[in-house]
């Protein structure tokens, strides 16, 4: 009896170490949003791929709601090299690889399908892998973070609302130059202090897209959303190009590939659940309004010529604005 349980054993622990054999590769890749949230989904699926596609000899481990940091310490580690991977929003990444500037300006895109269009052109994605390699990094994947609106704590029906109101806005200097000219008070803040900062009135309200807003539970402290639509929010993962040019071929190929499939499916994603997030935010109490978009897209017109300052820059807004 005592030999026919050893030999169990045996076979149990033979078994566990085969299972709990690593990879031979194994990326960390961090970001700040919640567990499950469009984006974290975008990731599970490419680590699926590319386990699939390398046999198990490559995989990413995934470390959400900032774990490891905010936003701009996950671009920092990465350029270090400290940390394998990261997926940020557009915002945070565009201080580093300013030709990703483009993507900030508000109303360039009306909607998920009319970005992916554009991210999956050949001409606008090789422009964009060019201007990450330049500034250090290996461009992974380009995600959707969603079309951004505005949460506030009163309801707000036309830009007049927003007057001198403190909205939080992301640590980039186009959010802030845009709200500026919307005639609010932006507050720029990291996204882990902007709960906290709504429930104490710290700021008045601030600019998300509906997976954030939903996820967060943004909406038991500022139950007013209108419908802006001022921005169509990426968030780029992103790799030390260092560390991806010390890689194998067939492991770099293969990250590339999980990447851009992983993009295409959690764009698609994003755009499908808008309406349903919507639908759920109604039921939870939340009050739907819909301003007038045009006084804000005037607004922010000069902003356009201001921001695009480099060669570079007005080329890759040439790509990604022609028919």
């Amino acid at each position: 009896m005592k030999l026919i349980k050893s030999l169990g054993l045996a076979v149990l622990l033979a078994t566990t170490a085969v299972q709990a054999h690593a990879a031979d590769y194994t990326f960390k890749v961090a970001h700040t949003n919640a567990a499950d949230e469009v984006q974290d989904k975008g990731l599970q699926l490419m680590q699926d791929l590319l386990e699939e596609k390398t046999g198990g000899r490559a995989t990413i481990e995934i470390y959400p709601n900032g774990v490891l940091g905010d936003e701009a310490q996950l671009v920092e580690g990465t350029l270090l090299g400290t940390l394998d991977m990261a997926m940020t929003a557009n915002s945070t990444i565009s201080n580093y690889v300013t030709d990703y500037r483009v993507f900030d300006l508000p109303f360039l895109f009306t909607s998920i399908p009319a970005l992916s269009e554009k991210i999956e052109n050949e001409d606008v994605y090789a422009a964009m892998e060019a201007s990450a390699n330049r500034d250090g990094f290996e461009l992974i994947g380009v995600f959707s973070s969603g079309i951004r609106h505005i949460m506030t704590k009163d309801v707000v029906e036309s830009i007049d609302d927003i007057k001198n109101l403190k909205i939080r806005t992301m640590q980039n200097p186009i959010h802030v130059d845009a709200f500026r000219s919307f005639g609010a008070n932006p507050t720029p803040l990291a996204y882990s202090e902007l709960y906290g900062a709504l429930q104490s009135g710290v700021v008045d309200g601030a600019e998300g897209a509906a997976t954030n807003y939903t996820g967060q539970k943004l909406y038991e402290v500022a139950p007013d959303f209108a419908l802006l639509g001022w921005l169509n929010m990426t968030a780029v993962v992103f790799m030390n190009d260092g560390k991806f040019a010390e890689l194998p071929e067939d492991i770099r190929i293969a990250l590339k590939e999980s990447g851009e499939e992983a993009s295409k499916w959690q764009r698609n994603y994003v755009d499908e659940q808008e309406k349903p997030l919507l639908d759920a935010l109604v039921e939870k109490g939340v009050t739907i309004s819909r301003p007038n978009p045009e006084p804000f897209r005037e607004a922010v017109v000069p902003l356009y010529n201001e921001m695009l300052e480099t060669d570079t820059q007005k080329a890759l807004f040439e790509l990604a604005t022609q028919n």
